[in-house]
């Protein structure tokens, strides 16, 4: 059943690497996979979504916005920084969900440092 599976995997909006060099070369781009798995626990389909990096605006709407309704804040990101790939997400709101926790998470990758002087 292993093997079987693996090839039924439907693999959708996936960048080549010439591909992703030429979206990435004017700006910081975020690869989001997301994996839709089914009833037994196998992947179905792998999505790849690409995003840029959020403006101080689309930071700020979606902070405001998300106060009253986190969906729509997550989805002023997603509309503001899609760039390519898979946009099932948009009509699935189990993906959507899977993405926004992937959203989250990239919004704290940064480290910070303060050193008092």
């Amino acid at each position: 059943m292993g093997t079987e599976n693996k090839e039924e995997i439907n693999v959708i909006g996936k960048l080549s690497a010439e591909e992703l060099n030429g979206i990435s070369a004017n700006q910081k781009v975020m690869e989001v996979i997301v994996e839709d798995i089914n009833e037994n626990g196998d992947v179905q389909e792998i999505h790849y979504c690409y995003f840029k990096r959020p403006s101080i605006q689309t930071l700020s709407a979606m902070n405001k916005i998300s106060k009253t309704d986190e969906i729509k804040g997550v989805q002023v990101f997603t509309n503001e920084c899609f760039i390519t790939g898979s946009k099932a997400w948009e009509d699935d709101g189990k993906l959507f969900m899977g993405l926004s926790g992937a959203v989250v998470k990239a919004m704290e990758s940064v480290k910070v440092r303060v050193k008092n002087l």
